[in-house]
């Protein structure tokens, strides 16, 4: 049922709304990202400083959601569901998805109200879509507990369990762990990812860059068979190229929004509750995808291609021994635990939407929120990540309604 309810959500059509939105707004803009690359690097330097958060923890904490294991695990989920061809067709959709990103942050934070809890409902509710607002702030409740918690915990339970550690332990010390940032709130949360994330991505960039390098020979194979694939060149002789193409395409492009969450609203909650400006914010989005794609997943997909493994787990193993166990449950716990606790930022402003600053919802989120990455270290990896495709899809639809209706406030 799952697998059903996530292929008719994430159809042809819904590929074609994401990326048709993301090449709207590229040629609107003249090809912001190419034409603006150096000052948007230098975007992230001199940021304004906040009595709150400033605009480099939101960042920080933006980048917690997306370089997560969606880069690492999804990108291994994405090869062996569509091929390796579905990485050309993330990094297709990832070009565009830079102005996406650019926009719905760009929008989020011009509109955000004096309190700084900006989001897509926020928007919507300006836009008089009160009834859409509030399935916006529902579903972002509810992405928080799929693609934002479950799906990373049991990412983390996976590599754990490859250096001997039970999927039951794995639970337990992951939730344990998030306790004190959960109970800390916005400010907590934005402080741990500024030293997280930076440090998780030095780690694992290292040790997959190195699998490259030392299996750089299989490099030119590599591409072609990305490029065979995406194309339905190499099932053409079975006859099958055109489902082939679609399976490729549909399974590129919902991993990579697992993976840089372009379209879903969640970054612009983070930008919003800075003191950022709309166009910075939108610089910073373009940052985000770049830094998950075209760095993170890509080197990570192009490592598990040259050295033939089917998981981010036998890479490791082969290339690094036990060692290799351990750096990987390290990078994929930190980056788990920075995605978990950005989407809890993420989830307070939608909990706050719907129920205002009462402190009994907000804690019962907090409360569910670990039960829920216990859960996910324990429950079938297939059906969590399902669950994150599904609730994905479920923000995604209405954060572009507020996106297109706002377009033409957008300046880039």
């Amino acid at each position: 049922m799952l697998s059903l309810i996530r292929d008719a959500l994430w159809s042809l059509p819904t590929v074609g709304i994401l990326t048709g939105t993301g090449i709207y707004f590229t040629f609107k803009s003249r090809f912001y990202p190419i034409r603006k690359f150096f000052y948007i690097l230098k975007s992230v330097k001199g940021e304004e400083k906040a009595d709150g958060i400033s605009p480099l923890k939101g960042l920080m904490t933006s980048l917690g959601g997306t370089v997560g294991v969606g880069s690492i695990t999804g990108v291994a989920f994405a090869i062996s569901e569509g091929g390796r061809g579905a990485l050309f067709w993330m990094w297709i959709s990832s070009f565009f998805c830079m102005m996406l990103k650019y926009a719905e942050n760009y929008v989020t934070v011009k509109e955000r109200p004096a309190s700084g809890k900006g989001s897509a409902a926020v928007l919507l509710k300006s836009l008089g879509k009160r009834r859409t607002a509030v399935f916006f702030a529902a579903a972002g409740i509810l992405a928080s507990f799929g693609s934002g918690n479950m799906a990373q915990s049991s990412a983390f339970s996976a590599a754990a369990r490859e250096v001997g550690v039970s999927p039951t332990a794995a639970g337990i010390i992951f939730a344990v762990l998030l306790i004190p940032a959960v109970a800390g709130g916005q400010k907590i949360i934005a402080k741990i990812n500024a030293f997280l994330v930076p440090v998780a991505g030095v780690i694992f960039l290292s040790a997959v860059t190195g699998i490259i390098i030392f299996r750089f020979t299989a490099l030119p194979q590599a591409f072609s068979d990305i490029f065979r694939s995406a194309l339905g060149i190499r099932q053409a002789g079975a006859g099958i190229t055109g489902a082939a193409i679609a399976t490729a395409m549909k399974t590129g492009v919902s991993k990579g929004v697992f993976s840089h969450e372009a379209g879903m609203g969640s970054s612009p909650i983070a930008h919003a509750a800075t003191a950022t400006t709309p166009e910075k914010a939108g610089s910073f989005g373009i940052i985000e995808v770049f830094a998950d794609t075209f760095l993170v997943s890509t080197l990570t997909a192009l490592a598990l291609i040259v050295s033939g493994s089917e998981s981010a787990e036998e890479m490791f193993f082969v290339h690094f021994g036990t060692f290799g166990g351990i750096i990987l449950a390290l990078s994929v716990g930190i980056f788990a635990y920075a995605a978990v606790i950005s989407w809890c930022f993420y989830s307070e402003s939608c909990t706050e939407y719907l129920f205002g600053s009462k402190r009994v919802p907000r804690y019962l989120y907090r409360i569910t929120v670990i039960i829920s990455a216990f859960s996910g270290c324990i429950w079938s990896a297939d059906a969590v990540w399902q669950t994150a495709d599904i609730f994905n899809a479920l923000m995604l639809f209405p954060n572009l309604y507020a996106v297109i209706l706002k377009r033409k406030e957008i300046l880039f």
